[in-house]
């Protein structure tokens, strides 16, 4: 690296410029990486969208890259040694760079950005659980930061070379108040464009990473720049909460046993007499509903509205009082053996904080030096052995998290294929537009498959026993699971709110009912209302702890779904999808997650799922 030597003086306005030079050339790699996520096609005609993204980029980046400059420039000034600054710069620079191209990854298959979730998935203890990735990739990944450290040395010596060269390029010192101009412009157009509720302008937040919008409604309003109410979605759990509304009043009796077993990213199409017979033929004799969706697309977000019959909403303020789900807390009080088992830890995401955190001591984790199918196998066998322990007169909860239907979708050594092609592995680096699905898809429904031969003798075991004719059993998933369905590059979960990644299997096994197969729209927080007043004999109104519905009385017609994801909220409404982001733009979709331009969101749905994320707030 031919700069100039490391002890030579420091002189600050050349150092300022160099220092400049790299930082914008960064910018640009940057807005180049990001950009390529950008549907271009889709602003012919919006010059306004188009203006906006040509000032928010180069601001939102140039920003960036002035707070990473800072370190070397102070290190440059102390040391008073421009080696020091390079070294630190390139570092930086690197590191940056390698940052925004895995989020724009990310992205691309999930249409989310790096996130601080994502930084508790990794330094919380569960990433091995989360992403698993081959040696072969391991070594890609490692030749492409070893690359681009290259490049930056390379940009780093050329921008000192011409500073060498051409004393005059320390008039790029100028270029820091074109960016601050762009920045402030941009930041005006958001304020402006947010003010008024503008879905085109707002819609393209989510294209630049981590953006930080100036919001200023109150105060454009006194000028008469007024926001349409139908074209936006208020954040939900802001204050305390009051919740349960009211007290709980259930019956003393001896109430029913619940067991609820929970599959990771179980699509709808998966419950078929080939994949999952063991589920299939229960279903034939339960209560099967047959269009019914998770509360969200992610797990947190779907077991959380399975566990509190809550939109997802309210995950934020219920982690922060710990406040734990009012069925759990109801079977506690009512002296429920709980029996609550997770193949995949159940503190990450933090349930031991939210539905389980009154329980939290009876949650049991997977043996941590099994893998994941052999822990389903485990955690399974030891329910069913709680359950063979318990008197006939104690009732019990039982909660199993299957973790086999979860990317990588594993299975034992050797696990004969359910259909063929199937994929041996999984590495997502590979999913693409171009990419073939139907291996990784087979891989996935012979995971299904294994974990489905576990459940079917544990139901066995269960309908054989003494608790047969007073237990209540529910087998579902936390969320879908896409193999690019929909033709759009979307993958796994956590990227839209299609079928594909809501819909999810919901089998319902009630002693004494008789099987039927139930065809209108159903949610996971349908199940907490049901239990607890079918099972556990409580007399309020649902509305005291939950938004969900009697899943035993009548289907509600044109009913809104209100799911949850990483980054946006949405409103499944009929045939129409309503999507919100962080900054409160509305865009709808149809259920193939095509634009619908034109269509406005419908303000009933938008104030029934208001008064849903608003019920238990503090007053």
């Amino acid at each position: 690296m031919d700069v100039p030597a490391a002890r030579s003086a420091f002189q600050a306005r050349t150092a300022l410029a160099w220092l400049t030079g790299f930082t914008l050339t960064n910018a640009a790699a940057a807005i180049a990486i990001a950009a390529l996520n950008i549907p271009f096609a889709h602003l012919a005609g919006h010059w306004k969208a188009a203006l906006f993204l040509t000032l928010a980029l180069p601001g939102h980046f140039v920003f960036f890259g002035a707070l990473l400059g800072l370190l070397p420039l102070l290190l440059g000034w102390l040391t008073r040694r421009r080696g020091v600054m390079t070294v630190a710069a390139v570092i930086l620079q690197a590191a940056w760079i390698c940052l925004i191209a895995t989020d724009a990854k990310v992205f691309a298959l999930y249409r989310f950005h790096l996130n601080a979730m994502v930084a508790n998935m990794v330094f919380g203890g569960a990433m091995q659980d989360q992403v698993v990735l081959s040696g072969s990739t391991w070594a890609l990944i490692a030749l492409a930061v070893t690359l681009v450290l290259a490049l930056e040395i390379a940009v780093a010596w050329l921008w000192w070379r011409a500073l060498q060269r051409r004393p005059g390029l320390t008039g790029v010192l100028r270029a820091w108040w074109l960016a601050a101009a762009v920045m402030v412009f941009g930041q005006a157009m958001v304020a402006y464009y947010d003010a008024r509720g503008d879905r085109l302008i707002l819609s393209q937040l989510p294209y630049i990473p981590w953006a930080q919008p100036i919001t200023l409604k109150d105060s454009l309003r006194r000028f008469g720049v007024e926001s349409d109410p139908n074209a936006r979605m208020p954040s939900a759990g802001e204050g305390l909460l009051k919740y349960p509304r009211k007290p709980l009043d259930c019956d003393a009796a001896l109430k029913l046993n619940v067991v609820v077993i929970v599959l990771e990213s179980l699509r709808h199409d998966a419950l078929d007499p080939r994949v999952m017979p063991n589920t299939w033929q229960l279903a034939q004799r339960s209560q099967w509903y047959d269009d019914h969706y998770s509360s969200g697309n992610a797990t947190r977000f779907g077991l959380f509205g399975l566990l509190y019959g809550l939109p997802g909403g309210y995950w934020h303020p219920m982690l922060a009082e710990q406040r734990g789900s009012a069925f759990i807390g109801q079977m506690k009080k009512d002296g429920y053996a709980m029996h609550i088992y997770g193949s995949a830890p159940l503190y990450n995401p933090e349930f031991d904080r939210t539905a389980f955190s009154e329980v939290r001591e009876r949650i049991v984790n997977g043996p941590r030096e099994r893998k994941s199918a052999e822990r389903d196998q485990a955690i399974l066998a030891d329910l069913q052995r709680d359950i063979a322990a318990t008197s006939p007169q104690q009732r019990f909860f039982g909660f199993v998290f299957l973790d086999s239907t979860h990317q990588p979708y594993y299975m034992p050594k050797g696990y004969p294929p359910l259909f063929q092609p199937m994929a041996q592995s999984i590495n997502p680096i590979d999913f693409g537009p171009d990419h073939d699905p139907l291996p990784d898809f087979n891989r996935y429904r012979t995971a299904a498959h294994y974990a489905d031969s576990l459940i079917g003798p544990f139901v066995r075991a269960l309908e054989s026993g003494p608790f047969a004719q007073n237990t209540v059993l529910v087998v579902t998933g936390d969320h879908g699971e896409e193999f690019n369905d929909l033709k759009q590059n979307y993958w796994g979960h956590n990227g839209n709110f299609s079928d594909y990644q809501l819909r999810t299997p919901f089998v319902l096994y009630w002693p004494g009912k008789a099987a039927q197969k139930i065809g209108h729209v159903t949610s996971h927080e349908d199940m907490v209302p049901t239990l607890m007043r079918h099972a556990l004999g409580c007399r309020n109104d649902s509305a005291d702890y939950s938004t969900g519905r009697d899943l035993f009385g009548p289907g509600a017609p044109n009913r809104p779904l209100l799911v949850e994801s990483w980054s946006q909220r949405g409103i499944r409404h009929g045939e129409r999808i309503y999507l919100f982001d962080n900054y409160g733009a509305a865009t709808v979709v149809d259920r193939r997650y095509r634009p619908l331009p034109d269509a406005k969101v419908d303000p009933a749905a938008v104030a029934q799922s208001w008064e849903m994320l608003t019920r238990f707030q503090q007053r």
